[in-house]
């Protein structure tokens, strides 16, 4: 027996100009908000790569770098400089995803639905615009960045899931040409997930084992299917070639860690080097702040909301859908508070997408909301919602302002860096914006900036030698030990000035310490130099 009044709505269906229209709405908000300027964390990083083609980080991410890539350099032939192409190709990810947990969300209300016109608008868009408008959106949406494209990822699954749970459920699954389509579109969407991004997989495991569920349910299930799925899902994880082809053909400028062999391709593509952050959490104390004001009060209002809808859906069918939605965002939110990395906040983005979708399914449940009364308060509710939205838009142009003038002082600090062969050392992963200077503008090209604990890699470490005839690890080692301990820090810090004083002590070219924290451009001594003559006490 088919569940045929919650698979024959349509409503979310005909929304759709509705959710293209809030998501070039939620675009154009971010790009007026993108800086002309790397933001802060990778963002440096990805400008560099995007306009090289090359490979981020681990896990490289292949369809974010080349989709990248085309859009960065077709913007840079019209005038627009990397790293400004670089943050608007977020907030076209950024754009995009709201459109889809719109259309999420007008799908999700619909089966439930004899509210009027007014109320479904009011319910699909009041949740959608808060959360489009709140800090961690905002952030990723108006800088380099992946995660505005991991959250489109995942609202554009969870969309898609709905819509096949639908068709399940309304006996399309009974046509055997419906039932492949619908195997190599899902394919497809999960192996684009996990050439993005890995954390994708546990969305991607939750709403296949739903979908598999409602198969059973209705006696459609195959194996032939789960073949087929696997093998649509290896055409967008072919672009993980991408990162093979550029381990033996380097462009020029790629993640240092990355040599030519299929053991370095594997742990990059797997994240092998970040294995050693799982097990814990461990925000900093800004990121704790962000976690409390702007990402747990999601979580503790969506998983509520949507167990109230997935409870009193109409049918099995709905409540495989609606269950399937809520274990996608419990398992993505599991992983990260068993990821210990110092800035969390992104990793929530695509549990509480899909949470705030689905908030309007749980709306419509709760009696004698969906009426005129209902609407009158949603409106009220739109209303008090200004305050949130204003307050993060507010946080974005603070964010906007703090990165040009972090901007200002990187770059002032950079021009007092004689003009010379010299290795400038920066002991943060922001050391690309340096790298910027040097190949976006033309800037002090003799200089060598590194981070001390890229010189352990071994790729870097071979070149600093055919370079400067010196090993800058010798006799020294990454203190691995120490990640994940009370110490890390201490330990880090400790360990990178050793090795810095290393350098200085066996190279002939200045070593100059970078330390915007202070700030601070500073020429370390060389052990054959004299000290410089001190002022007579008075």
């Amino acid at each position: 027996m088919h569940d045929a009044p919650a698979a024959t709505h349509a409503p979310g269906d005909r929304g759709l100009p509705t959710s293209a229209i809030a998501g070039l709405v939620a675009f154009g908000a971010y790009a007026l908000l993108c800086p002309p300027a790397s933001g802060m964390g990778d963002s440096s990083e990805f400008a560099l790569v995007l306009a090289a083609g090359g490979v981020a980080h681990p896990t490289g991410y292949p369809l974010y770098t080349l989709g990248g890539h085309a859009f960065v350099a077709a913007l840079h032939t019209l005038g627009v400089a990397y790293p400004f192409g670089a943050a608007l190709w977020s907030a076209v990810g950024g754009g995009l995803a709201i459109g889809l947990l719109h259309a999420l969300a007008s799908l999700l209300v619909a089966p439930d639905a004899t509210p009027g016109r007014a109320w479904r608008a009011l319910a699909t868009t009041v949740p959608i615009a808060v959360f489009a408008l709140q800090p961690v959106v905002v952030i990723d949406a108006t800088r380099a960045e992946v995660n505005a494209w991991s959250l489109a990822w995942g609202a554009g699954a969870a969309y898609a899931f709905v819509r096949i749970v639908r068709g399940i459920a309304a006996g399309r699954a009974d046509d055997g040409r419906w039932r492949t389509r619908a195997a190599v579109a899902w394919g497809v969407v999960c192996g684009a997930g996990a050439a993005h991004h890995l954390t994708s997989v546990w969305v991607s495991l939750a709403l296949t084992a739903a979908i598999v569920a409602a198969l059973v349910r209705h006696r459609r299930f195959a194996a032939r299917l789960a073949v087929v799925a696997v093998a649509a899902g290896l055409v967008p994880l072919a672009g993980d070639a991408w990162v093979a082809w550029r381990a033996w053909h380097p462009a020029a400028y790629q993640w240092h860690a990355l040599e030519p062999s299929w053991t370095s391709v594997w742990q990059h593509l797997s994240a092998h080097a970040y294995r050693v952050f799982l097990g814990r959490f461990r925000p900093d104390a800004w990121e704790r702040d962000l976690l409390r004001a702007h990402v747990y009060p999601f979580l503790a209002a969506g998983f509520p909301l949507l167990a109230v809808a997935a409870l009193r859906a109409r049918g099995a069918d709905e409540r495989i859908a609606r269950w399937g939605l809520f274990a996608a965002a419990a398992l993505a939110t599991l992983f990260v508070f068993l990821y210990g990395v110092n800035d969390p906040s992104p990793y929530f983005l695509t549990p509480m997408g899909i949470l705030v979708a689905a908030a309007a399914a749980g709306l419509a449940t709760i009696p004698g909301l969906p009426s005129r009364a209902g609407t009158v308060a949603l409106a009220a509710a739109a209303i008090i919602a200004l305050w949130p939205i204003a307050y993060g838009v507010n946080d974005a142009r603070a964010e906007f302002d703090a990165t040009m003038a972090f901007e200002r002082t990187i770059h002032s600090m950079w021009t007092a860096v004689p003009p010379d062969t010299a290795i400038v050392s920066w002991t943060d992963d922001r050391f690309n914006r340096l790298i910027e200077y040097q190949r976006f503008r033309g800037e002090n090209t003799a200089a060598t900036i590194i981070t001390p604990d890229m010189l352990y890699v071994p790729a870097v470490r071979r070149d600093f030698i055919r370079r400067f005839g010196v090993d800058p690890a010798a006799d020294t080692q990454f203190p691995a030990a120490a990640m994940g301990t009370t110490d890390e820090q201490a330990i880090l810090a400790r360990s990178r000035r050793e090795l810095v004083d290393h350098l200085n002590a066996h190279t002939r070219v200045p070593v100059i310490i970078f330390d915007p924290a202070v700030p601070i451009v500073f020429r370390l001594r060389k052990p054959w130099e004299p000290e410089a003559p001190t002022s007579p006490s008075r």
